[in-house]
């Protein structure tokens, strides 16, 4: 009897394969960029690649793996992997000189072969794979994750980089497709002046008194301060009451605005009637 396993931890992918009789322990690193279910198919083609090799024939040998979906790839009618399409030939080629059995058994049921499997396979997970990545075809779901991420520390990158823009970096720290959607969902007014006051491109005082347009800076809701986008929407105390009830804060953080829905600062933007000014 033989057991194989699939593993995946940070460093990469790993499978194990144990046999029962003579008691065989392989682990083996499939790379960074192997999938779960990949490491899952590698495992049993390795099994039935180091049976071959001992010069197995006319024997009853059982390969047993927890892994539904990669027991349901190889039996499949259509094989659309070429890792998957190996395995089976692997296995035809086992199969023609011996009375081959591949069987699912339950996972982490304290099945000492499986349990065994699951461990090289972790073992096998956490060393470096010895050739060329990567190990196999590349999944699609890794290579979209894979650009997403390259695009978010590119964008993060560029963004801490970008020169000037203070006001903005205030109240947007990163780049957010959360944040970019719910922007879009709004109707072009709000949009318009949420962008605008983010971004201090606006009619508050202090960036009017700037151009010349305004001759007082004064918040017109204090008279205390300068009126900015961050007095306004974090330290007025002539708004504090209003920011606490629609907020939940009497002074919250300029990030904190872009990080709840936009709904609250559009609001407190109606309620302050600044969308009539802005």
């Amino acid at each position: 009897m033989w057991y194989t396993d699939g593993s995946r931890i940070e460093q990469g992918a790993g499978a194990g394969i144990y046999g029962v009789r003579p008691e065989t322990k392989i682990p083996l690193s499939l790379g960074r960029f192997a999938t779960v279910f990949q490491a899952e198919v590698a495992a049993i083609q390795g099994c039935a690649r180091e049976i071959i090799g001992q010069g197995a024939a006319r024997q009853s040998i059982a390969i047993y793996s927890d892994s539904q979906a990669a027991l349901k790839a190889i039996g499949s009618m259509q094989v659309c992997s070429r890792l998957v399409w190996d395995c089976v030939k692997a296995l035809q080629e086992l199969g023609s000189r011996n009375k081959l059995t591949l069987a699912w058994v339950p996972g982490h049921k304290g099945h000492k072969g499986n349990e065994e499997a699951d461990s090289l396979a972790r073992e096998g997970a956490g060393r470096a794979l010895i050739g060329p990545e990567p190990f196999c075809g590349i999944a699609k779901t890794h290579v979209r994750a894979s650009i997403d991420e390259w695009m978010d520390d590119k964008s993060r990158e560029w963004w801490r980089n970008l020169p000037q823009q203070r006001q903005a970096k205030m109240f947007i720290k990163e780049r957010s497709a959360r944040l970019t959607d719910d922007l879009l969902g709004q109707n072009r007014k709000a949009i318009r002046i949420i962008v605008g006051l983010l971004t201090e491109h606006c009619r508050l005082n202090k960036h009017m008194s700037l151009m010349g347009l305004a001759e007082e800076a004064t918040c017109r809701f204090c008279s205390e301060e300068e009126e900015t986008a961050v007095h306004v929407l974090c330290q007025c105390e002539g708004l504090a009451r209003l920011r606490f009830l629609i907020l939940g804060e009497e002074n919250p953080s300029a990030s904190s605005y872009t990080k709840a829905p936009l709904s609250r600062l559009w609001s407190l933007i109606q309620r302050t009637q600044l969308d009539r000014v802005l």
